[in-house]
């Protein structure tokens, strides 16, 4: 019997349609899933009532920025400023601050100056906010566009291509993360997984589950799992593409990142593209992703 593994799931750029978030909802409480966490732009304002339905399950939202700025590419003042515009619509939505205060930067972007990073850091924590790392991600919003296509086209063999690649991914992704985490504290941490809302998550939110429960994962709070002391360490680096914790964390000590697989960049690109085509005809043998693994690459964050 493998030991537990725990971890907390977080959905990120709500909101959207009201049928995705209803059928989130529905596939979370079905798995019990525990005070979910998800990060609001507020500029969304035309489908804020789609939120009812996340807030009406007990679940929790979160700070993602007002328009989803990305801090390397944004003058300081703009982004914090961009910050506290996000505060009125979080406010209507949850009287209780306590229970909102919580930033996850967009496109996990801290800062390409130590200097930057810093200030950010210090409004955060002057505002009374903690900010919600991400130890587990596949970047599952690729999928989004090309279901829809798929979708669009009734092209089943596409859609069972994008299953079977996204499941594929993740396994993958979460077995990193795993690794990773042994390597930089000899143990097993309490995990934080990123996920977004999408036309594709309804469709494979129950198959994602599925997936962390037979790894023998339980679903826990995002305030569990950021009280790890593996959170707690300040670490001192930048970047100007972003990076899951973990990742930022062995490049940082120079360690070198587990073999892992690659994304399918260009079956996504093309599948369903045509009318005749799910994916490429050289890859229609290989519906899941390419078997070869390779090392990540990734800048060095600069100490």
């Amino acid at each position: 019997m493998l030991p537990a593994q725990e971890v907390a799931l977080t959905f990120d750029d709500l909101p959207t349609h009201p049928q995705i978030i209803e059928s989130i909802v529905k596939s979370l409480k079905d798995a019990k899933a525990p005070q979910v966490y998800g990060f609001l732009n507020g500029r969304k304002s035309d489908e804020l009532g789609a939120l009812e339905f996340w807030t009406a399950a007990g679940f929790r939202l979160g700070s993602h920025g007002y328009s989803h700025l990305d801090l390397a590419e944004t003058p300081l003042r703009m982004f914090t400023r961009n910050i506290k515009a996000n505060e009125p619509v979080l406010r209507s939505l949850v009287p209780n601050e306590d229970q909102w205060h919580w930033f996850r930067y967009p496109f996990l972007e801290e800062g390409e100056t130590l200097r930057k990073k810093r200030a950010v850091a210090e409004f955060l924590k002057e505002q009374h906010y903690r900010v919600a790392e991400v130890t587990l991600d596949f970047e599952d919003f690729r999928w989004n566009n090309p279901y829809l296509r798929c979708l669009a086209r009734g092209n089943t063999k596409g859609i069972e291509w994008l299953r079977s690649s996204y499941l594929t991914l993740a396994a993958d992704r979460i077995e990193l993360g795993q690794k990773m985490s042994r390597r930089l504290y000899g143990r097993d941490i309490k995990h934080i997984m990123l996920l977004h809302v999408g036309a594709f998550a309804p469709v494979m939110l129950p198959d994602l589950l599925n997936l962390l429960k037979q790894k023998h994962f339980k679903l826990i709070t995002l305030d569990d799992a950021a009280s790890d002391p593996a959170y707690k360490i300040d670490h001192q680096w930048t970047t100007r593409h972003g990076g899951d914790f973990l990742t930022l964390s062995m490049l940082y000590r120079h360690l070198e990142i587990p073999p892992h697989l690659l994304y399918p960049k260009a079956q996504l690109h093309s599948v369903c593209t045509t009318r005749n085509g799910a994916i490429p005809p050289d890859q229609a043998a290989k519906p899941s992703l390419p078997g070869k693994r390779r090392k990540i690459r990734q800048s060095t964050p600069t100490p």
